[in-house]
């Protein structure tokens, strides 16, 4: 019978180590989704920077052609 509880007892001991690793492995997993949202917005960031920095050195480029009309 002894034998018998220890059994049981390392089997709920298994199982709460099994459900603790669980919740960290879950956790763990909620973590990435975050840091993966996070760097998406950061990549949508950089690109809208990226087109801006395009559309401002077309204008910097125009309004350079039309200063140049006015040099002597």
């Amino acid at each position: 019978m002894e034998n018998l509880q220890g059994i049981a007892t390392k089997t709920e001991q298994i199982n709460r180590s099994i459900d603790e690793i669980a919740a960290i492995t879950e956790e763990s997993a909620a973590g990435v989704e975050q840091t993966t949202a996070t760097i998406q917005e950061t990549v949508g960031s950089m690109e809208e920077i990226a087109n801006s920095t395009e559309q401002l050195t077309t204008v910097a480029e125009e309004l350079n052609i039309k200063l140049q009309q006015f040099k002597l």
